[in-house]
């Protein structure tokens, strides 16, 4: 081989070596200029696995002229054969190294090997490649393996050249020293740019991992924006009576604008998913939507909880703290029970509203933020004002556009229809069938004046179902008592007096008895008609009457 080629070939390949990022033209081009320096017939690339235990083929060229006698094309170097045809290469043998394979034991030793001719030299096992030269009729006579060692100096893989031949008389020679020197000083450069290769594929692997990721977590906020919309909707407000009405037309005015909305209203009445169904269907529904309670923390945490504060403000403050209204920049900010607020705070509050300018504790200079504020109290906000405990600024600030909520006793109408929705909800969260409410406990419940409202009653309802049997009825008997009670009192009918005393028990049954009574006289006695009415079993209704004794 003329030395002076080689070293030629050295700098070409070198020099484009270096500019190549893809993997598996690397690889080809690595094995094809090894070919060409050596002057080999064949090579071959392996590489380790990723558990580092193989070593396995990653390209296979071959001179197909020796491979198919038909083929007369002498310039076939670029053909490559499947890799598959070549096994893997375990490093280990019952956890022992694998030193009787040539290209293992080059890998271990990190040093390369030449040998003339393998059909007499008896150091290695070459049952593979006398495997392979039966399947393609070929015919391997000199094998020369160099060392892929990384920046590190640590075997990466190996590189195995093939039938070495002298360019002038064609016959396979052993790779002189020389030209194993320079060959393996290619392999060494072809190593690191192999490993920076492996990097860029496996960082551009990284990143498609990385994009579809996001891409998942982005459909699937979508999807989250999509529930929470559709959970904020008008619709998911139960109310059909005068009064919500009067609510919903409120909200379709004031729900695209940036307006600060005071809800009002008793404890109970739903003024937060008021607040919520504003910002989740308005312009701001991309943006945070954060709550606080006012009622909830003492003076100072409540003013750190808002306004943030600057590291050492004050004892214990190690770090900066981005307060509520700083966090919700872009959305909106509902704070709840606000005729709680201490007044010291209504003036800091104040200014945030005017000038939309938030100063954490400790901060020399304020922020600029942009956030709409909805305030929510059961309080009567002028009351406090007359008492000094509200400020009457802050007040006009927050009622821009006051809504009331109204009291469940001021729309009993919509009772039967938050009762349907709460039972399904209620059912399905316990995993309990009940039918429905019968007549007789929806007579108590329409009697009732909910003080705790629209939460008041997802609680008597969440204990009926608990207490009454799967399959059945919500029956009186499940009611608490003071419901019982105060439908008793409530009913002004002197007849109705004889109830009130005894247990519940007692009261229950006297209460069913006299339902029972009222509903088989409006029937004229039709006792089937009778239990249609009052949806129950003809059969529990013959049951009830011989146990109450009525005729």
């Amino acid at each position: 081989m003329q030395d002076s080629r080689t070293v030629e070939e050295f700098l070409n390949i070198s020099a484009s070596m270096s500019k190549e990022r893809d993997l598996g033209e690397l690889l080809v081009a690595v094995v094809a200029a090894a070919r060409k320096m050596s002057n080999a017939d064949a090579g071959v690339l392996y590489l380790l696995d990723e558990r580092k235990q193989n070593l396995v083929v990653e390209v296979a060229q071959f001179d197909s002229e020796q491979l198919n006698s038909d083929n007369h094309n002498s310039d076939k170097r670029k053909h490559a054969l499947s890799t598959t045809s070549f096994p893997n290469i375990p490093l280990y043998l019952d956890s022992r190294r694998n030193m009787a394979n040539l290209i293992a034991y080059t890998a271990f030793m990190a040093r390369s090997q030449s040998i003339k001719d393998i059909t007499r030299y008896s150091g290695f096992d070459f049952s593979d490649i006398h495997s392979h030269d039966r399947q393609t009729k070929y015919t391997t006579r000199s094998l020369t393996t160099i060392p892929l060692r990384n920046h590190k100096g640590v075997s990466q893989g190996v590189l195995l050249l093939v039938n070495v031949t002298d360019p002038e008389t064609g016959k396979i020679i052993e790779l002189a020293e020389e030209s194993r020197g320079i060959v393996s000083a290619f392999a060494a450069q072809a190593a690191v740019a192999i490993d920076n290769a492996q990097l860029i594929e496996k960082n551009a692997q990284l990143i498609a991992m990385l994009n579809q990721t996001n891409k998942a977590l982005e459909e699937e906020n979508q999807v989250l924006k999509q529930s929470i919309r559709m959970k904020y909707d008008f619709s998911r407000i139960i109310g059909e009576s005068v009064a919500m009405k009067k609510v919903f037309s409120l909200l379709e005015k004031v729900i695209d604008s940036d307006a600060t909305v005071l809800v009002r209203g008793a404890t109970g009445t739903g003024k937060e998913m008021i607040a919520q169904t504003l910002h989740f269907n308005g312009k701001r529904s991309d943006r945070r939507f954060i709550a606080q309670n006012c009622a909830a923390l003492p003076e100072n945490l409540l003013e750190s909880e808002l306004f943030g504060y600057k590291k050492g403000a004050f004892s214990g403050a190690d770090k900066d703290k981005k307060g509520l209204i700083e966090l919700a920049d872009g959305g909106t900010l509902f704070l709840d029970e606000i005729g709680d607020m201490p007044v010291t705070l209504q003036a800091k509050l104040l200014r945030v509203l005017q000038d939309q300018i938030v100063r954490p504790l400790g901060a020399e200079d304020g922020k600029q933020v942009n956030v709409r504020f909805v305030a929510a109290t059961h309080c009567d906000l002028k009351d406090k004002i007359d008492k000094g405990e509200f400020r009457e600024d802050l007040f006009y600030r927050l009622n821009v556009f006051p809504v009331t909520m109204p009291a469940l006793k001021d729309r009993m109408e919509d009772l039967p229809l938050l009762i349907r929705h709460f039972l399904t909800g209620l059912c399905e969260q316990y995993g309990k069938e009940v039918n429905s409410v019968s007549p007789a406990a929806m007579s108590i419940m329409q009697q009732y004046h909910y003080p705790g409202n629209v939460r008041d009653l997802k609680n008597i309802l969440e204990r009926a179902i608990l207490m009454s049997d799967a399959g059945g009825h919500i029956m009186p008997e499940h009611l608490p008592e003071e419901v019982i009670q105060a439908a008793m009192h409530e009913d002004q009918d002197e007849t109705m007096q004889i109830y009130v005393n005894g247990s519940l028990k007692q009261i229950v049954e006297r209460y069913e008895a006299r339902v029972l009574e009222k509903k088989l006289t409006d029937c004229e006695g039709n006792q089937t008609r009778a239990a249609q009415e009052l949806n129950i079993g003809r059969r529990t209704l013959i049951d009830k009457i011989k146990r109450y004794g009525v005729e």
